[in-house]
């Protein structure tokens, strides 16, 4: 396959079909709390509950079901803000300066010499379907480098974490590594040539389907130089 070239700055914006899906069950979620606490206050309003466990409990009841609302609702509208064009609240945003990762509200923004190399991290947990491994690649800052060869440290020192699952569309276990090696390059090539003026990198024919070419005018960009790493939250 041909080598496909893209000028930075790039984003690399969630896969869509991962995102139907979350958008499709918390649609169904969302509308099955709705009618579900509407029945519970309409039953309040017909005369009540039998064998209430106590007094006035009919007028709580209803009040169970506003968790499962807020639960569909904020999973519906952080799978809607997956699916924008473009991906303006989650995406992984690459400049020749340095890297910014967004995960709707939250963000993460580091030159590159702040960071140490990438690596790839593992990590296991158990579900009612069984046990899912998500495969992360992670960034120390430079000062800890010498803890990304530890695999009980790497992440748990990371101060940033890139879902691969996310923007790959093979194999995520192979695709991790081909993206902590694609990160590593433009971060080796940004440090030892600082102000280059050719931000053309070759793009990995696992992410072609999800990089996208920003421009330069196209939102705020990773300070040139080195500074104090930051994490905002709203």
């Amino acid at each position: 396959m041909a080598d496909v070239t893209m000028r930075l700055p790039l984003r690399l914006v969630p896969r869509k079909v991962g995102a139907i899906f979350l958008a499709c069950f918390f649609t169904f979620f969302f509308g099955f709390a709705v009618v579900w606490t509407t029945m519970a206050t309409m039953g309040v309003m017909s005369g009540g509950i039998e064998n209430e466990p106590f007094p006035g409990f009919r007028y709580v009841f209803p009040a169970f079901g506003i968790p499962f609302l807020l639960i569909g609702f904020f999973g519906l509208a952080f799978a809607i803000m997956k699916l924008l064009p473009g991906g303006p609240y989650y995406h992984v945003e690459i400049a020749p300066q340095g890297i910014r990762v967004r995960r709707a509200w939250k963000i993460q923004q580091f030159a590159w010499p702040e960071i140490s190399p990438f690596g790839v991290s593992a990590r296991t947990r158990s579900t009612k379907g069984g046990r899912v491994t998500t495969y992360w690649v992670v960034a120390l800052r430079a000062s800890d480098d010498s803890h990304l060869a530890n695999e009980s440290e790497r992440y748990n020192r990371s101060v940033l974490q890139i879902d691969t699952g996310q923007y790959a569309n093979v194999e995520v276990e192979n695709a991790a590594s081909v993206l902590g090696d694609w990160l590593n390059g433009i971060r080796a090539e940004a440090i030892d040539r600082p102000g280059r003026t050719n931000n053309t990198v070759a793009v990995p024919p696992d992410f072609r389907g999800a990089v996208r070419e920003i421009g330069l005018v196209a939102g705020p960009r990773p300070a040139a130089q080195p500074k104090r790493s930051s994490v905002i939250e709203r």
